[in-house]
């Protein structure tokens, strides 16, 4: 788990909460459906949500695993109206705000700096899906799985006695959609690493022992914490 700070475009959720409106999730609810208008752009106050495709053959294929303060939704502004391609699912029971999309395009447009950070956020979520491209497609399953399993070191992780503890409860079925693999490989896999010894699960919670593995199965490139996270 690295030390450095993570970006949180603090004054985008700010302007969210203040204008938009609230709404409660209870786990299992989705936020919208693939088909619907792209009318609100969201944040998260608490819990967390999975945004998530249906892929031609059926299965479902995880892009975003957000937590407090990720943005989704409505984000490519100044498009028109569009509809949505994902699903956006509460994982946990969650609280977000939501803002309709013309609206927040105002306000952007009001205010320099609210400008600068919004420019921000969307070239680091470009990066991101660059990077997740990349690992899902060069180095194989256990590729795949070893970056999630990193990001998610990074974006939910503590610093225990024993390595790095991934402080959140998450199901193979998850981690392979997650990976763009089934959650029987992700089985395998899991287990391979556990004898091991570089990873160990319990409870569906995964502690990390040797980070530097992972990273050289997938020739880590040191990217910057913004980049290397699984929102």
């Amino acid at each position: 788990m690295s030390t450095e700070l993570i970006f949180n475009p603090d004054q985008l959720i700010n302007l969210i909460e203040k204008n938009g409106h609230k709404l409660d999730f209870k786990k299992g609810d989705y936020i919208y459906h693939p088909g619907d208008k792209t009318e609100f752009i969201y944040t998260i106050k608490s819990g967390e949500v999975l945004i998530s495709r249906t892929q031609i053959e059926g299965t479902e294929l995880v892009t975003n695993f957000l937590k407090e303060k990720g943005i989704f939704g409505a984000v490519m502004l100044f498009c028109g109206p569009k509809t949505h391609a994902t699903y956006a699912k509460a994982k946990l029971d969650t609280t977000v705000y939501k803002i309709r999309r013309q609206e927040f395009e105002a306000l952007v447009l009001s205010d320099e700096e609210i400008k600068t950070e919004w420019m921000h956020w969307i070239e680091i979520d470009r990066q991101r899906s660059i990077t997740k491209m990349r690992d899902n497609m060069m180095f194989g399953k256990l590729g795949a799985l070893c970056s999630v399993l990193i990001r998610l070191s990074n974006s939910f992780g503590e610093n225990v006695d024993d390595g790095i503890r991934i402080n959140t409860k998450i199901t193979n079925q998850e981690m392979g959609q997650m990976c763009g693999t089934s959650r029987e490989v992700v089985n395998r896999l899991l287990k391979d690493l556990s004898d091991q010894r570089i990873i160990t699960v319990k409870n569906k919670v995964i502690t990390i022992h040797n980070l530097n593995h992972l990273r050289h199965i997938i020739s880590c490139e040191d990217c910057h914490i913004d980049i290397c996270q699984v929102f």
